[in-house]
């Protein structure tokens, strides 16, 4: 198979698609596999393009070329423009987080690739047999980590802050979080808030989940969600942190502006998941992290873990590359069969949408993925 990795067009974006480090491209070479990387294509992570050299990897000059050499295009973010203009082949297979099931329409987007004939696996809605998210989980843990530092940063005065300390001073009063969402980010930002010493207070509608985070937080307020409770908390909050995705149907926003204006002034909010959630929200990137809106510092980066690439790299190719060894071995239709997560992702074949959250949230027509026929 023949496989390559392109940069990545989102600010900052510096992670590489499908683990696909160094060490990794080496086991697929090694395993008589071709791989193609775009020139600098980790150079933003830190690492030169002697390592895929030394790899076995081949390298090229632009994306297009990436594009047209490849079987396998290892993706990281979401589509942007540009990504929609490179050269795709039928029968291609793009590994990415496409981010179409989260209730935002993209039908031009969802026509292009169906009229490329691509086959499309979308990682960010990969799920164990539970029903748990599954490659989101590292990146889920870095960006809750994170959020709760980038809320003590932006808490500072220098940004418009409210002045509040993370962490505990003696004499003065502990700096409060607030978290919409109990799942792994979620819980990753609770367990950082309170080994710093912050108040803090986790909200979710699953009363198993608020069970199960008993028994991993310590010092943690677990609420079930309610409108008015929230709202009384959120009044509250030195720093807020959304963990939630908006999906079809969900009656948004959760954070209203009316409550955004209940806080004190100076306070922060960190939206991990994008816009929906929080009415006052707006993307934001790497360059440009953070606004003001009713006097409320917001800070909407959605590639938090790009801050951090060293640990984000090394913690995504440990979940990730399995899956594509399997790829590598098996073919796409044999290892569907034989691996549940990567069955679950499979987003288009063909044309035909093969995963329901992504054909409701955009509008389409769902056909079940058959492996056997299919692929």
């Amino acid at each position: 198979m023949i496989f390559g990795i392109p940069h990545e067009l989102k600010d900052h974006e510096t992670r590489v698609g499908c683990g696909l480090v160094p060490h990794n491209v080496a086991t697929l070479v090694a395993q008589g596999h071709t791989v193609y990387f775009q020139k600098g294509v980790m150079e933003p992570a830190g690492v030169p393009d002697e390592e895929f050299l030394k790899a076995g990897a081949k390298c090229v000059d632009t994306m297009e070329e990436v594009y047209e050499k490849s079987d396998f295009i290892a993706k990281f973010k979401d589509m942007t423009e540009g990504d929609m203009k490179m050269p795709f082949k039928r029968g291609q297979i793009i590994m990415t987080a496409f981010h179409m099931a989260e209730g935002t329409a993209k039908p031009e987007q969802v026509k292009a690739l169906a009229e490329a004939g691509v086959t499309c696996i979308s990682i960010e809605t990969s799920r164990y047999p539970d029903g748990s998210r599954a490659m989101t989980r590292p990146m889920g843990e870095i960006a809750g980590r994170t959020a709760v530092l980038l809320g003590g940063q932006y808490l500072q005065r220098q940004y418009g802050g409210s002045g509040v300390s993370i962490v505990p001073i003696i004499g003065a009063r502990r700096a409060r979080v607030c978290i919409l969402g109990g799942g792994h980010a979620g819980m990753c930002a609770a367990q950082v808030a309170e080994g710093m010493g912050a108040e803090v207070v986790v909200f979710d509608v699953n009363i198993q989940r608020l069970e199960y985070l008993r028994t991993v937080l310590n010092n943690t307020a677990l609420r079930a969600m309610s409108e008015q409770a929230f709202a009384e908390e959120v009044a509250k909050a030195d720093v807020l942190i959304n963990c939630i995705y908006a999906y079809p149907g969900m009656k948004v926003p959760v954070v209203t502006r009316e409550m955004v204006r209940s806080m004190r002034k100076g306070s922060v909010i960190v939206d991990l998941e994008g816009e929906g959630i929080i009415e006052t929200a707006q993307y934001t990137t790497i360059s440009n992290p953070y606004f003001i809106e009713e006097g409320i510092v917001h800070v909407g980066v959605t590639n938090i873990p790009a801050m951090v690439p060293a640990s984000a790299n090394e913690s995504y190719s440990a979940y990730m590359f399995p899956m594509v060894q399997d790829i590598a071995k098996y073919g796409l239709k044999e290892a569907c069969k034989r691996n549940y997560v990567l069955k679950s992702c499979v987003m288009m074949v063909d044309g035909k949408v093969t995963q329901k959250e992504v054909a409701d949230s955009q509008h389409c027509e769902y056909v079940p993925l058959d492996p056997d026929t299919m692929l």
